[in-house]
């Protein structure tokens, strides 16, 4: 590897290893589940998202491990991303700043390439968020105990944190030229934490410390497993189409309850149901070195289960995807001309409600990348913008431009 790429690969590489919890993220996340944050990789990301018909062993990706069948070497692929949102409702403005925890996927050829097994790590949901509100409460007056009660001032602080996390491991097998076969098998872990309290003060306002505090921490400890099952093939010429399905399953859950001044805490086991997840997506070439894709992907919340408070705001999710790319060549003295190009737009429906109505975000990306000159590995960034909600639907809407990044590396292993 040349002093360039070494650099490039670390320039990425600091930047995903390096990511950490973020101070907050966009009100929609406040409640239920979480936001959708997989990361699949900046190429997909760059396109739209579309990626389940891709099959390509010097670029592999794991977006369906049915595509990974051919590859001669052993792929490492890192992907995470940085995301800047701008929240604004009828009364207030936020600004918030993200950096996802990075996905990391392997893939091993076996049988000279015509099989492949895979194990990786993703995060699923995840939420930040931290509001404080103003608070007023009456209690007795602390220079008449027995008088009439007078208000205090004070605040209400909450908390809502936590990431869902998945670790997929499977494998991939060429029936033939035209059909390829996958299937994982994937471990979902995961915590939510929420934290409530109450700090008032004196009851003329005047005294910052509080007079008194009230404290709840709720925990949400997630244990789940599912199973992925996926196809691709290529019925026509250069026509090639998969899908992917993920049945139904359930998460585990285990809650504890701890509050300031009760001894001990409560706990509480339940099961939630999640629906079944497919997705349907094609590619095909259209002009020299352009090719154009798409993708639909549903999961049916309305069937969720195990969190009536939830259950009410839940709607069937879908997403959608189209988009080009110009593939890479390497003609000498090429320059900017042998990059390539990627652009693309998605549309999709949150699962859950917020202010009685869908919650829907469009988005728009743009990307490119750099093969090493030795084909033994790459770098891609896609940059997106946004937009999530509506004001007068939903009493929110964001505004987030996101930068991807992943690198991918391929290594002999005989």
């Amino acid at each position: 590897m040349s002093a360039p790429q070494r650099i490039a690969a670390l320039a990425a590489l600091g930047l995903l290893l390096g990511a950490a919890a973020a101070p907050a993220q966009s009100p929609f996340a406040l409640t239920n589940l979480g936001q959708d944050i997989r990361a699949s990789d900046a190429r997909i990301e760059g396109r739209g998202g579309w990626g389940a018909a891709e099959s390509d062993t010097l670029s592999p990706s794991f977006h369906n491990i049915a595509g990974l069948p051919g590859l001669r070497h052993v792929a490492i692929a890192v992907c995470g991303y940085a995301a800047l949102t701008a929240s604004e409702s009828a009364t207030d403005s936020r600004h918030t700043s993200r950096v996802t925890t990075p996905s990391v996927r392997l893939g091993l050829p076996l049988a000279g390439g015509r099989a492949v097994v895979t194990a990786g790590f993703r995060a699923l949901r995840g939420t930040q968020y931290t509001t404080e509100t103003p608070l007023e409460t009456l209690l007795p007056d602390p220079a008449d105990p027995l008088g009439d009660p007078v208000v205090f001032h004070g605040s209400r602080t909450l908390v809502r944190e936590g990431t869902q996390f998945e670790v997929p491991l499977g494998g991939a097998y060429r029936v033939n030229d035209r059909l390829s076969l996958g299937a994982t098998l994937n471990l979902v872990r995961g915590v939510v934490r929420e934290r409530l309290r109450d700090d008032i003060g004196t009851p003329d306002g005047t005294d910052d410390s509080p007079y008194v505090a009230v404290s709840e921490v709720l925990t949400d400890d997630i244990s789940g497993l599912s199973t992925t099952w996926s196809v691709q093939a290529r019925p026509w010429r250069e026509l090639r189409v998969g899908a992917t399905v993920t049945p139904g399953h359930g998460w585990d859950m285990t809650r504890t309850r701890d509050m300031l001044g009760l001894p001990g805490s409560r706990t509480q086991l339940y099961e939630l149901r999640l629906p079944a997840t497919w997705t349907l997506g094609a590619q095909a070439p259209v002009h020299g070195r352009w090719r154009a894709g798409g993708e639909f992907e549903s999961q049916p919340f309305g069937d969720f289960s195990g969190n009536p408070i939830w259950e009410t705001e839940m709607v069937d999710a879908w997403r959608w995807s189209v988009g080009v790319e110009r593939a890479e060549q390497w003609r000498r003295r090429g320059g900017w001309r042998n990059l390539p190009v990627r652009l693309g737009i998605s549309r999709q429906r949150w699962p859950y409600r917020v202010g009685g109505a869908d919650v829907l975000e469009t988005r728009i990306a743009a990307g490119t990348g750099l093969t090493f000159r030795d084909q033994t590995g790459h770098l891609d960034v896609a940059l997106s913008y946004g937009w999530v909600g509506d004001r007068e639907d939903n009493g929110l809407a964001d505004r987030t431009w996101r930068l991807t990044v992943s690198l991918a590396g391929l290594e002999r292993w005989w």
